[in-house]
């Protein structure tokens, strides 16, 4: 089938969770279908990976820019409007045109939407099947904001958000002929909000377990890790959250220990945690992997957020110890205690992770049934099987 892919990142460098999806499932497909790929470019070394895209399918890139001054014209616009503002902050008419064009010229069979936020662009009464790849929920993470931000102006800014964006959610739901979620969980959630929509379907977010083996690990390390994009709000509210309410916790009984935050583009307020000579904060690392051979354990606290967390998955891939709420683990098929420790309190969080510190065995255990289970359920020939069954689906 000739299957046009409109993509909300251009999904290379491979640096957030988002990224990698949409970089696996546009690979996926262009091995079974001819491609072409309308992204949107938001220029540093986006530009310079741009033309790597080439060597997956033909496509082009659309120049994307969120100015101050476009922003707060979209924000004070969304308080007159029955309009959501994640979704409008990134209609540009270039993105429209351009899908337009390509529309007119490949006459697409099936017409794949990556990421809500693309929907807008799509006339779903067009010559061409639709599927919607939702990497979330996207309402339920601004509802969650709205219940958990420290900020009380973020909160009241959320609360006025999600009705908005539930609202375009389910209808872009209910247009799609195809939509696919990253979890059981997440698809649940979804019918649950309009048990009217049926044609949902899960296909997990994969790991490259060839890349991501087990590593060995610095014996007896002390260093509590953290990998993640430092920008994206639900990211940055759980490291502050842990510093402020966990962290203490945990020192009163391991003294010696030590939290290291990595991720892209680190905020003010996450980079002014490493004042603290407890904290370091290193912003982007190339290699995952060579980071977390000193990693006493690993940490999700996330309190808000919706679907799948890729940073788990790769945590899990190479055999570290995992420490995670229950949001942040949310749609894996995992077991506390077994492939990892669930814990929802500051109280039990610390616990989990001075347990872990503490029993090495545990530690290892772990992380060898974590690095088992994404090998049986979240490598990406076994998403692109399920992936792939779905779009024959389409012609039936």
């Amino acid at each position: 089938m000739r299957v046009l892919f409109l993509a909300h990142l251009l999904p290379l460098p491979l640096d957030s969770g988002g990224k990698i999806k949409s970089y696996h499932t546009l690979r996926i497909l262009s091995e079974a279908h001819q491609l072409y790929c309308i992204s949107y470019l938001r220029g540093g070394e986006e530009i310079q990976m741009a033309p790597e895209l080439r060597k997956l399918c033909d496509g082009m890139e659309v120049p994307l820019t969120r100015g101050k001054i476009r922003r707060l014209a979209d924000i004070f616009g969304s308080f007159s409007s029955a309009r959501s503002f994640i979704i409008s902050r990134d209609y540009r008419k270039s993105m429209q045109d351009a899908v337009n064009k390509a529309i007119d010229a490949f006459k697409p069979d099936v017409i794949h939407i990556d990421h809500l936020q693309m929907a807008q662009f799509v006339d779903f009464n067009g010559p061409y099947k639709t599927v919607l790849d939702n990497h979330n929920v996207e309402s339920q993470i601004i509802q969650r904001v709205a219940q958990t931000a420290d900020n009380a102006l973020v909160r009241a800014y959320a609360a006025m958000e999600w009705p908005k964006l539930r609202k375009y959610e389910l209808e872009a739901c209910r247009n799609a002929d195809l939509v696919l979620m990253v979890s059981e969980q997440d698809v649940e959630s979804l019918m649950a909000l309009d048990p009217d929509i049926k044609n949902v379907y899960a296909v997990p977010i994969g790991v490259d377990i060839d890349h991501f083996q087990p590593i060995k690990r610095v014996a007896g390390s002390r260093n509590i890790l953290s990998i993640g994009t430092m920008h994206w709000p639900p990211n940055v509210d759980s490291m502050l959250y842990f510093y402020r309410d966990i962290l203490p916790l945990v020192c009163e009984q391991a003294s010696d220990c030590h939290l290291t935050i990595a991720g892209q583009k680190p905020v003010d307020s996450i980079r002014a945690l490493s004042d603290d000579p407890r904290v370091t904060v290193i912003g982007y690392v190339d290699d995952d992997k060579k980071l977390s051979e000193d990693c006493g354990v690993f940490i999700v606290p996330l309190r808000s957020g919706s679907g799948v967390r890729v940073k788990i998955l790769n945590a899990l891939a190479m055999g570290l110890p995992v420490v995670s709420t229950s949001i942040g683990a949310e749609g894996l098929a995992v077991e506390s205690g077994k492939h990892l420790m669930i814990a929802d309190t500051e109280a039990e969080f610390a616990r989990a992770i001075i347990e872990i510190l503490n029993n090495p065995q545990l530690a290892d255990d772990l992380g060898a049934n974590g690095r088992r289970l994404v090998c049986e359920k979240y490598s990406w020939e076994r998403v692109g099987d399920r992936l792939l069954s779905l779009y024959n689906g389409l012609n039936a």
